[in-house]
């Protein structure tokens, strides 16, 4: 898809706004080249491989048993986090101001 003078200056009687020959053209370029990058992104986003958009650079893979997702270890206990638990679930206080439910 591309854009040209035409289709710039509709595009601009649509917002009511005034071109003059060059703005047309250079904001033709302009959205042009917007266009050339959406499709280079669309075309990464179709990738069998993800690939960082804006860096280029190619996700880190780990490979063999530590492939495989596991929680990391938490180097505090969970006591430090969340002095409460109930049934599994960190139990904190409301935020000042709010009335729990239990009251």
């Amino acid at each position: 898809m591309s854009v040209d003078r035409d289709e710039v200056n509709r595009i601009a009687g649509l917002a009511k706004l005034s071109l003059d020959d060059g703005e047309a053209d250079r904001l033709a370029e302009e959205m042009n080249r917007i266009l050339e990058h959406a499709e280079r992104l669309r075309a990464l986003s179709d990738s069998p491989d993800p690939v960082d958009v804006q860096t280029g650079a190619e996700p880190h893979r780990k490979s063999g048993a530590a492939a495989s997702p596991t929680p990391d270890a938490l180097t505090h206990p969970l006591a430090d986090f969340a002095p409460e638990m109930d049934d599994g679930f960190f139990t904190v206080p409301p935020p000042p101001g709010v009335v729990g439910s239990d009251s």
